[in-house]
């Protein structure tokens, strides 16, 4: 019984040490909200398990709180805001709402920086294990185009200049090693639009990194299949985006881990179909999350992951782990990279070795002596040639086995 315990322990130590070194951030156009899809939005949040969510097209001030209480749960606060439609001008409308996990982070200061047609709203955060950082998330929903009216679009892409402008004017006031993200529904079309010139302008102090580097037209162009995110019933366009600042693309701090941005549900086999069209690599043994894609909303979700304080290499810390331990790899599902970290208590001969579902070994990317302490290594599936499919990794040190499961998602 007393091993049982410490087993038990043990886990949940691992954990809750796993978890205090990563944020997830996740982005949805939840159109229209409130609504009577929150089943559906429920499925899906807690399958992606964000540890910070901005929601756009939140239409009334109620809203908030049902997707609090019916939604998210006890695990989320919401930051205060407000919600209103435009003005007769069609400035200062707010559809922006945002929530966290006070057990990952701290709100310290909400703000909304005023823009055409919406306001962008900022989060300033401050993560619980690293509370010498911080991090800011800055929410939009810039204005869209109408069918069929292109005299009106040119209108619209200045707007959205418009509300660019304005941000950049709030980022440049930002140190250039600050920590700060912004995502949403940008309704950019393109990356030559001048809207998206302007987000990425290095020029000037407060630019923004487009993870995916996607050049050209994104709507209507296979080319592009990867990055759409609309719409989950007909996947063709690319309008939702997180976009990363210089510090989080930097090492050191708050950092974007390479490869983690993720469109859920779009597994690059469904260009022009509904995503719960035929199978979908997402979610292969769940057709359930599929309706629920298609059903929530006309846009896929969207999110990424960012490190506090976790190694970027293979190195020994000076304080020595009290236990042998294998983490979970991060990002988990990954296309090509991921993170293998694991802790040494004492120094031994090291096996980490890659199985397939047969039990096959497929790699080993490490087998040597090592001395005690902590180490992470990086795996690519081009190096190592893996296919999309389930694996395990396996630590041997000495009589210490451990195994987790990782995917290869492609």
């Amino acid at each position: 019984m007393k091993k049982v315990y410490l087993l038990i322990l043990f886990v949940l130590l691992s954990c809750s040490l796993f978890a205090q070194e990563q944020i997830r951030v996740m982005s949805y156009n939840l159109l229209n909200y409130p609504n009577t899809r929150d089943q559906h939005f429920k499925k899906i949040i807690s399958t992606i398990n964000p540890d910070a969510l901005v929601v756009v097209e939140m239409i009334q001030q109620v809203g908030v709180n049902q997707f609090l209480t019916n939604v998210l749960g006890t695990d989320y606060a919401a930051a205060t805001v407000t919600i209103k439609g435009t003005n007769g001008a069609g400035n200062d409308g707010n559809d922006c709402a945002f929530y966290y996990k006070p057990s990952k982070l701290t709100l310290i200061e909400t703000k909304a920086i005023s823009a055409r047609t919406r306001v962008i709203s900022t989060f300033k955060l401050v993560p619980i294990n690293s509370p010498k950082d911080t991090i800011v998330i800055m929410g939009v929903h810039l204005k869209a185009n109408e069918y069929n009216s292109p005299d009106n679009n040119k209108t619209n892409a200045i707007k959205r200049d418009s509300a660019i402008t304005s941000f950049r004017a709030e980022t440049k006031t930002y140190k250039a090693s600050a920590n700060f993200l912004v995502c949403g529904d940008f309704n950019i079309f393109s990356s030559n639009e001048a809207a998206f010139q302007k987000l990425i302008d290095k020029s000037t102090s407060g630019y923004v990194i487009d993870m995916m580097n996607a050049t050209g037209n994104w709507s209507d162009d296979p080319a592009f299949n990867s990055v759409c995110t609309h719409s989950s019933t007909d996947l063709d366009t690319r309008l939702d985006m997180i976009l990363i600042s210089q510090g989080l693309q930097d090492k050191g701090g708050v950092d974007y881990i390479d490869n983690s941005f993720k469109i859920f549900g779009n597994d690059g086999n469904h260009f022009n179909k509904a995503v719960n069209n035929g199978s979908n690599a997402w979610f292969p043994n769940d057709v359930s999350i599929g309706t629920s894609l298609v059903t929530a909303s006309d846009h896929l979700p969207i999110y990424a992951d960012f490190a506090v304080g976790v190694p970027t290499g293979i190195e020994e810390k000076k304080t020595l782990p009290e236990n042998f331990e294998l983490l979970q790899n991060y990002p988990n599902p990954f296309n090509p990279k991921t993170n293998i970290s694991y802790k040494l208590q004492a120094t031994g001969n090291v096996s980490l070795k890659i199985f397939n579902l047969l039990g096959v070994v497929v790699a080993t990317p490490v087998n040597k002596f090592q001395q005690a302490g902590e180490y992470n290594f990086q795996l690519s599936t081009n190096s190592y040639q893996l296919s999309s499919g389930i694996y395990f990794y396996q630590l041997k040190v000495g009589n210490f086995v451990q195994t987790k499961k990782m995917v290869v998602l492609k």
